[in-house]
């Protein structure tokens, strides 16, 4: 156990760390600042805590996000007092809507600076609102507070992080100065107050602890879904972000005895994954609000299991044809219902769950055709983009998401920007026998913080990680790019520089002519090669497919070797790629016809 006694700063703050330590959440990401002196230097003293140094808050945040979001245990974010707290919002906004553990530590003025014009003061009290699970104000450290008040406070912050559902809780720590870990002339009652903890410093155990037991499906009036299961039904199952191994692995096998046609969201780690068979319906996104196609293909009943699904038009889809039974599977009692369906809601473990329905289901007569159909429109579909590839020989962004569906490195991880990359994975992406885990930030879903998000992410891996992001949210987020450096684990960035916001060609506001380009598309004439020599990462152009197969190929190679991250920037013409997305689209709606 490592707390310094020289001040009581520094011990309430010695205490944070390790009750933190105990409950192994060992990440902490600290942004340099004076306030929070007696917090980072904590951290830093103790050996057993591990360490990235982010010089902008709002990156560090979104590195903890990653983090948490490849591992299902929160980071520890450390800052400073006034508008560095306020960087962190919207890392903190995409942790709660996300469900992604985080526990912030926010140094601030004490009660006598409050409120009285103090140089960088500002009201921290609760400053994330109903984005944090829980908030608490650790007062000034007191000799009259014994020391159990800031162990319980950090085990209560762990248990509420880690809680379905997770998500991110804020202590805020109000420090007087003296902040240095320097002695002091209290040091001798500084000692004495330290031995107050003598029974919890001699153990290794948290000074609380938080048992969670799991859900069960016992007691869960089930006739309604076996009977729709076991009857001759066309049905169909969805699948959103799971959070675990075991939950992917008990759907496979419900899935596998179901032998119902599977919607899998890019996100939920079974779209890329050809173990759930032929099952995975792709460019479903394509093929719904189609009319012919609707008539034939709406089920009669779906379950969804998981988070949210990243089409929009998935929902709309059984807004205009209802099924005769909608359930949703979930650990938690968050609604997920943007279309406000008549929802049937199974708050249970997903793994549980799935062996549990699986053990049920008995006489199966479901309709093979249903399923046929899917795949037969699927398969079509691919020909059709196969073939438009080949015809077409620029490189294009639907040729990157499809190529690099095939050929990222076994075992490793893809993080996917919002905007064009997450839809095109989702369109255009192919089923391979790799192992990959893939991440988006898909709560809020915007574009900052993407480049910290896969720094972390690949961190809390601990595997390579190839980033998809386009151009405006690499502007966004470009000072991130030295996590990437600072990095364990290398990230190989897919720039994809169209010259500004693609994706709005694709909206109504195109047909504006007078107001669209500026506005919307807002095209920025940057290349980025500077900004990688700046940050010594290694930088190519790919400007041919050819360019970018070579590049893909080395980079994996000095990824696995070297350890190296790189940025391959495909340079790409928005024209050129909404006219071919178009053209894909069209020849998919044409075969789906009935």
């Amino acid at each position: 156990m490592v707390i310094k006694n020289n001040n009581l700063n520094q011990i309430w703050s010695g205490l944070a760390v390790e009750e933190l330590l105990r409950h192994e959440i060992d990440f902490f990401c600290i942004s340099p600042g004076s306030r929070s002196t007696p917090l980072a230097s904590a951290a830093a003293f103790n050996r057993r805590a591990q360490k990235i140094i982010a010089y902008d808050e709002r990156g560090s945040g979104f590195y903890a996000l990653g983090y948490g979001q490849a591992l299902q245990k929160p980071a520890v974010i450390i800052v400073t007092s006034g508008t560095a707290v306020s960087n962190l919002f919207p890392s903190v906004v995409e942790a709660f809507l996300s469900k992604i553990p985080m526990i912030i530590l926010t140094a601030d003025r004490p009660p006598e600076l409050q409120d009285t014009g103090a140089n960088q003061t500002i009201n921290q009290d609760n400053i994330f609102g109903r984005y944090v699970k829980w908030f608490f104000n650790m007062p000034c450290p007191d000799y009259a507070i014994n020391p159990s008040f800031v162990l319980s406070n950090i085990d209560n912050a762990v248990s509420s992080s880690m809680s379905e559902p997770k998500g991110p809780v804020h202590l805020n720590f109000m420090f007087r100065e003296p902040l240095a870990p320097l002695p002091h002339e209290q040091g001798d009652i500084c000692k004495k107050y330290i031995l107050e903890a003598n029974s919890w410093a001699g153990k290794n155990a948290p000074y609380c602890s938080y048992t969670k037991t799991e859900k069960n499906c016992r007691h869960y009036p089930d006739d309604i879904i076996l009977k729709t299961i076991s009857g001759n039904n066309r049905g169909l199952i969805s699948v959103g972000k799971l959070s675990s191994d075991s939950d992917r692995e008990s759907l496979l096998k419900l899935i596998r005895i179901l032998k119902w046609p599977v919607y899998a969201d890019i996100t939920s780690g079974l779209r890329l994954n050809k173990s759930a068979g032929t099952n995975i319906i792709k460019h479903f996104d394509t093929a719904i609000l189609e009319p012919d196609f609707c008539l034939y293909a709406k089920p009669e009943a779906v379950i969804h299991f998981g988070n949210r699904i990243t089409s929009k038009r998935f929902f709309e889809f059984f807004k205009l044809y209802s099924p005769e039974i909608f359930a949703n599977v979930k650990n938690d009692n968050v609604r997920y219902n943007p279309e406000h369906l008549p929802v049937v809601t199974v708050e249970s473990e997903i793994n549980i769950f799935c062996d549990y329905l699986a053990g049920r289901i008995k006489d199966l007569k479901q309709k093979e055709d249903f399923k046929d159909f899917y795949e037969k429109k699927a398969e079509e579909a691919q020909r059709i983009i196969d073939i438009n590839l080949g015809e077409d020989t620029e490189l294009s962004e639907v040729f990157i998401s499809r190529f690099l569906s095939r050929n990222l490195p076994d075992d490793s991880c893809l993080f996917l920007s919002n905007s064009m990359p997450v839809r095109d994975f989702e369109l255009y992406a192919e089923s391979t026998d790799l192992n990959i885990k893939v991440g988006s930030n898909r709560g809020a879903s915007g574009i900052d913080g993407i480049i910290a998000s896969s720094a972390g992410f690949a961190a809390g891996n601990r595997k390579i990680c190839t980033l998809v992001i386009g151009d405006i949210a690499f502007i966004h987020d470009i000072n991130s790019l030295s996590l990437i450096k600072k990095s364990g684990f290398p990230v190989i960035i897919i720039l994809i520089n169209n010259n500004g916001g693609g994706i709005f060609n694709f909206l109504p506001v195109s047909e504006c002519s007078e107001i669209f380009k500026e506005y919307f598309i807002a095209p920025h004439n940057y290349r980025f090669s500077g900004a990688a020599e700046n940050f010594k990462i290694k930088h190519n152009y790919a400007f041919t497919r050819d360019d970018f197969i070579k590049l893909f190929e080395d980079a994996g190679s000095n990824a696995q070797n070297e350890k190296e991250s790189c940025i391959i920037e495909a340079v790409t013409n928005d024209e050129h790629d909404y006219r071919l997305r178009k053209k894909i689209k069209r020849e998919i709606i044409s075969i789906l016809h009935i």
